[in-house]
């Protein structure tokens, strides 16, 4: 199982995502989850995914 979490504090958005692609014992694989597409002083576009 994996896991995104979003919140919404009085300083901003927090975003986080593990970066385990299964809960098996034996192979344990990583993969990035979070990305982020923004321009530096325009806009942020967050993007936090979960699964395989």
């Amino acid at each position: 199982m994996t896991y995104c979490l979003g919140i919404v504090t009085q300083f901003g958005l927090v975003m986080a995502a593990d970066s385990r692609t299964n809960a098996g014992v034996d192979y344990i694989s990583t993969y990035r989850k979070l990305f982020d597409f923004s321009l530096p002083g325009e806009r942020v576009i967050l993007m936090c995914t979960s699964g395989n």
